[in-house]
């Protein structure tokens, strides 16, 4: 008997002492936007050890994301096309159009109905094996491409999960949907904009040498200018005078690395760089924006490149948010230091561009565009810029976490506001404690003396689960239906000790001792017990597998709550009712 005691003592001392964390975090911490250095430092600290909230308890952000069907296939194609950019341009404007009028399911069946078989095999050849019968290419190559689809979905999943790490996010849910989408939700995050742009950003790095010579950007202009039929003109648009009197020291030896153009104009200028009829005129060169500028209020840099990319993002390794030291001249400020997997093609490229510039380019963005001096044979580069912390750690992760195998698109975006998750909370804890009182009150009425027995299996019972959940080792969100488990699972917890007392009334009615019908009642009474909550307990087994999201967090406190509530019915109450036996020379039970 002293060791049954020493189980349930012992239980019951580290389920308070793990529960104090969540009652001390959600009592004075949780929803407190204005903590000191000091409360934060404590704030991080018991948020690790306490219960984690799912997003319709504690709000957050949920996201449907969808990846870009026609990114996706156009970035799929062989790399000896991609540089074809006038077929490239037209083939993508095709993913457009069929795009229009497909979904997703039957996206390829209408692009090989639609478009020549014979160019969609020499653009995705990579993916046929030379042991394929040519009869077969065009089937083989259907069911690749749509398998493409569910792979590019899983790989970009992960990534995702990757980049969301580094926000911090406990428990984020992140899965797929259908054969494009993914579901994302982030409970607890406050600066959602900065999630959004890690979620959403491509992580999309080139390396491409800007074309810096004044001769290329007025003879480009000019033929832009003659195509338009409208009164709009780019030349005044660009500004080129004024864009120069901003930044003299930009316009040196005929050379012209970049313009800084008014923000109002941007948005005419993009309408006119990508009308279809200048798709001949930008063949091989592209404008691009660089980051806003600082010093200069209200404006934008404007980079004229080529199309040719040098490098990419798959050539980097190891990039690292890191700061510049005290005696550099950028001291502390925040730069992204990188290497390339392959030295020698970085040392050939620098070699044959000297003088000249090459922007890094993030997500169709210029970062910064370095003027090469002289050749790099150590294959390591630096992105600087005016980078907060945050936005140099993003950056990290981005690039650490990889390239996304194409655009990712927002198809809904709901943010759940915290007093929300407050109100659910205060609302599930009012149901817990009514039916908490309404079933003491019963079971007092009901059985008399077992009745205090039961309550305080029942209270046992939810002290066991939150410790359980609060656990970091159990890992388990709490949402809104895991209460409505942890509801449940009182009744239940009663339903066993209901089962137990009815059978050793029947015993009692037999004329058995007081100890014999205790001991009989159990017994008889386990099968039972056992059978009914393993039913229960398969079939919360089968919504954890395959349920998600709130059902999987209903499934957690519903099996914890069976497994807790037989320990309780069957072993803390029979420990109870014979040590008080043991002690006390009771001969008739009053039940």
């Amino acid at each position: 008997m002293l060791f049954r005691w020493l189980i349930i003592l012992t239980l019951t001392f580290l389920s308070i002492i793990g529960i104090l964390p969540t009652i001390d975090y959600y009592s004075n911490y949780f929803g407190n936007d204005s903590l000191s250095e000091e409360q934060s430092y404590k704030y991080n600290d018991l948020k690790d050890k306490s219960l984690t909230l799912g997003l319709d308890l504690q709000g957050g952000m949920h996201m449907v994301l969808e990846l870009d069907i026609v990114d996706l296939y156009k970035n799929l194609i062989n790399d000896e096309y991609k540089n074809s950019f006038q077929e490239l341009d037209q083939f993508e404007k095709e993913l457009v159009k069929i795009n229009k009028k497909s979904t997703s399911l039957n996206f390829i069946d209408n692009l090989f109905n639609s478009y020549d078989n014979e160019s969609l095999i020499n653009y995705y050849s990579d993916f046929i094996p030379s042991s394929i019968n040519p009869d077969e290419e065009v089937e083989f190559l259907k069911e690749i491409l749509k398998n493409k689809l569910s792979t590019k979905l899983l790989s970009s999943t992960e990534i995702i999960r990757n980049r969301i790490d580094a926000l911090g996010v406990t428990e984020p849910l992140i899965q797929t949907k259908g054969v494009n989408q993914i579901i994302v939700e982030l409970a607890g995050i406050k600066d959602t904009s900065r999630a959004e742009s890690l979620i959403k950003n491509t992580g999309k790095l080139e390396f491409i040498v800007v074309k810096d010579n004044s001769k290329t950007w007025m003879r480009l202009i000019n033929k832009i200018d003659q195509n338009l039929k409208t009164n709009q003109s780019l030349e005044k648009l660009l500004d080129i005078d004024y864009a120069i009197g901003l930044a003299p020291f930009i316009y040196a030896n005929g050379k012209i690395p970049y313009l800084y153009i008014q923000n109002s104009s941007k948005e005419n200028i993009n309408s006119i760089i990508n009308d279809d009829k200048n798709n001949k005129i930008l063949n091989d060169v592209q404008f691009l924006w660089g980051i806003e500028n600082e010093d200069i209020e209200g404006h934008t840099a404007l980079y004229l490149l080529n199309r040719y990319v040098e490098l990419s993002g798959n050539e980097i390794r190891n990039p690292k948010a890191e700061t510049f030291p005290i005696d550099h001249q950028n001291s502390g400020q925040w730069y992204i230091s990188l290497e390339f997997s392959n030295a020698k093609d970085f040392e050939e490229i620098t070699e044959d561009n000297k003088g000249k510039l090459l922007a890094i380019i993030l997500d169709n963005e210029v970062k910064m565009a370095p003027k090469i001096n002289d050749k790099i044979p150590t294959g390591q580069a630096q992105i600087s810029g005016s980078f907060t912390s945050k936005e140099a750690k993003d950056m990290e992760a981005i690039l650490i976490a990889g390239e996304l195998p194409a655009k990712i698109n927002i198809a809904s975006q709901l943010q759940v506001d915290a007093s929300l998750g407050k109100d659910s909370i205060n609302s599930g804890f009012n149901a817990i404690v009514i039916a908490f009182l309404t079933i003491l009150v019963f079971m007092l009425f009901y059985y008399k003396g077992f009745g205090i027995l039961a309550n305080i299996a029942m209270i046992l019972n939810l002290l066991f689960i939150f410790a359980f959940l609060s656990n970091p080792w159990i890992n388990a969100t709490l949402s809104l239906p895991g209460i409505a488990g942890m509801i449940l699972t009182v009744g239940m917890a009663i339903d066993a000790n209901v089962i137990i007392f009815e059978r050793i009334k029947e015993e009692i009615i037999k004329g058995k001792k007081a100890l014999d019908a205790i001991n009989f009642g159990y017994e008889k009474a386990f099968k039972t017990i056992l059978d009914s909550n393993l039913t229960t307990l398969i079939s919360a087994s089968s919504l954890y597998i395959f349920g998600s999201g709130p059902v999987k967090g209903f499934s957690i406190t519903l099996s914890l709550g069976i497994i807790c509530s037989m320990f309780t019915a069957i072993f803390v109450t029979k420990t109870i009712l014979m040590t008080v036996l043991n002690n006390k020379n009771i001969k008739k039970l009053s039940i």
